[in-house]
């Protein structure tokens, strides 16, 4: 998993709490002696290893945890990898492109063995996008804030939930997000349309 995930980890942690926490959480997971920097990667295990001594030491639900980091960190992401942004794009606009914007650059370069999450967005309406998420990690609470953090970013109000969801036996989570115009009754009624024409 990418360092920069870590970092975001870290800080989150310091932000919400202090750096001795993040020390506990490390000495927990077992990583207490790692350094963890942006530019390169790391075992997506210590990565779970550490949210499961987050979840020990909080008493906060895992998936609650996850979806707040998630919307932490994108301002971090959004500034490590706002060269591939384009500058007239809505929040929705860069949900809809973050695959062949930004995950498509990342598996051709060469500077990490970095393996991206698997996902495919469709703009199912004008304020209505459906984002597929098939990633072997089953962080879809991650990607939810994630999701979240791009309105937050672009103050844009953004309704997100999910779909379907691997956890629940679905092939793939399908996360939706929802702009001003559209309510989540109308969404996932375009969405379950979409999906049967597909």
């Amino acid at each position: 998993m990418h360092g920069i995930l870590f970092m975001g980890l870290k800080s989150f942690v310091a932000e919400t709490y202090d750096m001795a926490t993040w020390r506990q959480l490390q000495e927990d997971a077992g990583v207490e002696h790692r350094r963890y920097i942006p530019i390169s990667t790391y075992p997506d295990e210590e990565l779970i290893a550490l949210v499961e001594a987050a979840v020990d030491h909080t008493g906060i639900e895992q998936s609650e945890l996850l979806r707040t980091f998630g919307r932490y960190v994108v301002p971090t992401l959004v500034d490590m990898y706002g060269i591939f942004i384009d500058d007239a794009w809505t929040g929705l606009d860069l949900v809809e492109n973050v695959e062949g914007a930004i995950h498509e650059v990342l598996r051709k370069g060469d500077s990490l063995e970095y393996e991206p999450p698997a996902i495919t967005a469709t703009r199912v309406d004008t304020d209505v996008v459906l984002v597929t998420y098939g990633s072997r990690r089953d962080l879809c609470a991650v990607a939810l804030g994630l999701l979240e953090g791009i309105g937050d970013h672009y103050d844009e109000s953004f309704e997100v939930f999910e779909h379907r969801c691997r956890h629940e036996g679905a092939s793939a989570c399908e996360l939706v997000a929802v702009g001003d115009g559209t309510t989540s009754w109308q969404a996932s009624s375009l969405v379950d349309d979409h999906l049967e024409a597909t």
